[in-house]
């Protein structure tokens, strides 16, 4: 399964909330399937496929999503395990994150 860095941080944390009841469909169901067998991609992923600001395979955020990705990059490589309070504390859903370890 190819998943965007950033994601290693939404997938466990979803809810069941989220742009649209076809998001949180697939959401719901990359989650179901999701394991450590992953490979890291910086680009739309699975995740991706049902969100409403991808578009034609590049986020309309996509400045914003790449720094995500950076940021996990960085903190995994350094051997840190990434949270959202420092990766991603302006995206808009951070309000459910932020107190789910």
């Amino acid at each position: 399964m190819e998943i965007r860095y950033h994601h290693i941080l939404c997938l466990p944390r979803f809810q069941g909330k989220g742009y649209s009841a076809d998001f949180c469909k697939n959401m719901a169901n990359v989650k179901k399937r999701y394991n450590n067998e992953k490979s890291f991609v910086e680009r739309c992923d699975e995740v991706c496929a049902h969100c409403p600001n991808n578009k034609n395979g590049k986020c309309e955020e996509e400045e914003k999503v790449k720094s995500y990705d950076k940021k996990v990059k960085e903190l995994i490589s350094l051997g840190k395990k990434p949270t959202p309070k420092e990766v991603c504390s302006d995206c808009k859903w951070y309000y459910i994150c932020k107190n789910i370890e």
